[in-house]
């Protein structure tokens, strides 16, 4: 089990690099499994061992020494043109493609300590963002580039209470890191300003699954809120001042249905709540007693509350080939009135197909790819938006965007299943 764990760690951390690939600065690749589902029954065993991000319980649906590695290779498309209404003093020059392709690895590990009794721990990155854009444009003073790195820890409990009930609970233990630039000045070549912070944080997990009857599976999970205290500086080429913010990643809770039609057909279906409208407008507050009046004063969000809704299908083919669809609505957090340039976020529509190959009773793989398309998110930072500074610097822009998404999972189980154990589903 150590060395499991080392594996898992080490898969983590090695080829993290973030961009947001769901409402906000949410990352939600965490499985490939499930990915080809458009996540349609996450919460459930449908997507294996990795459905434990979304429902600590999903541990206990899968027997023996696991364990799944998961890599997602996200090509987003993210750009703003500048137009009529922006300020005269802003350079009439786009962004550029903001978005960075980016890798994002997830890894699970468990261990059945007996019939009832299982223990998990997953590494992932929940939340995340990597945006860059062409050092000269029309927004600079709102934003040339956006890092958010979040890694979770989750070491986890499941216990089967019955032949119909399980739960599970996780303790999530979060490091977060963040890194936001912008021009000191709409002029070309302005330097930039820099506010920078990292901290630790602690949360919690919880979940269930029910089997009412056979062939039908229903999960429920919730992962807590994490407040991280970030400590940092805000630097510009006059000098760097400590800094202090209090930063919450929210809540979420998740719901999946894993349904049998047919021996060979089985229905998923998902539906996931976000708490945005917990982070408000984290105050920035500086460790010297006199602050420039550039310096900012607060990270604005005023973010809505998302949710998003899935549907999706297997289909076993063969004893040993899974292939699976799926189509989902995801409402972004991010309104017309408060979107910024560093996440330029709009309501999107999931589709994805996938395919998981058994190749023997230990080991299998699971492929997927998904495309988003994104509803042109328009920026109007004006009087009234939490980001305007003036008018010389109003930027009124068209936005488009869209993402692309390839995903490989690799399943191993340790332990030579009996015999007459049956190929399952992926």
């Amino acid at each position: 089990m150590k060395t499991m764990m080392r594996m898992t760690l080490a898969a983590a951390v090695s080829l993290i690099a973030l961009e947001a690939s769901a409402g906000g600065f949410a990352v939600r690749e965490q499985s490939a499994t499930s990915q080809g589902a458009s996540f349609a029954g996450a919460a459930t065993s449908a997507a294996g061992l990795s459905g434990m991000f979304w429902n600590p319980a999903v541990v206990t649906q899968v027997p023996g020494i696991n364990f799944d590695s998961h890599y997602s290779l996200i090509m987003g498309f993210a750009k703003i043109t500048p137009g009529a209404g922006s300020g005269v003093a802003t350079s009439p020059l786009g962004s550029g493609n903001l978005a960075i392709p980016a890798i994002v690895p997830a890894s699970y590990g468990s261990y059945q300590i007996n019939d009832r009794i299982f223990l998990g721990l997953s590494i992932n990155s929940p939340f995340g963002l990597k945006t860059k854009s062409d050092f000269n444009w029309g927004g600079q003073v709102y934003g040339r580039s956006s890092k958010a790195f979040n890694v979770v820890a989750t070491p986890t409990i499941g216990v089967k209470l019955n032949d119909w009930l399980a739960i599970g609970v996780g303790i999530q233990v979060s490091y977060l890191d963040v890194t936001l630039k912008g021009a000191v000045s709409p002029a070309a070549n302005a330097t930039s300003g820099s506010l920078s912070g990292d901290a630790w944080g602690v949360g919690y997990t919880l979940g269930a699954t029910i089997t009412p009857m056979a062939g039908t599976e229903i999960g429920i999970g919730f992962r807590s809120h994490i407040k991280h205290d970030l400590q940092g500086s805000f630097s510009t080429a006059a000098g760097s001042l400590p800094i202090r913010v209090s930063a919450n990643t929210p809540e979420t809770v998740t719901i999946g249905l894993k349904q049998a039609l047919t021996k060979d057909v089985t229905l998923l279906a998902g539906f996931e709540w976000v708490n945005w409208s917990r982070l408000r407008n984290p105050g920035v507050r500086y460790g010297v007693p006199v602050v420039p009046a550039s310096a900012p004063k607060s990270v604005p969000f005023f973010y809505k509350d998302s949710w998003m809704a899935s549907l999706g299908a297997e289909y076993k083919l063969n004893p040993a080939t899974t292939l699976r669809a799926g189509l989902a609505y995801e409402k972004s957090p991010i309104s017309d009135d408060v979107r910024s340039v560093r996440i330029p976020d709009n309501n999107r529509l999931w589709v994805s197909v996938g395919a998981s190959y058994q190749w023997n009773h230990q080991m299998s793989i699971d492929l997927g790819y998904t495309h988003i398309f994104v509803k042109n998110p328009n920026v109007n930072i004006v009087a009234g938006h939490p980001d305007f500074k003036g008018a010389p610097v109003a930027l009124v822009g068209r936005g488009r965007a869209h993402v692309d998404i390839l995903t490989l999972g690799l399943r191993y189980r340790f332990d030579e299943p009996k015999p007459r154990a049956s190929i399952t589903k992926g």
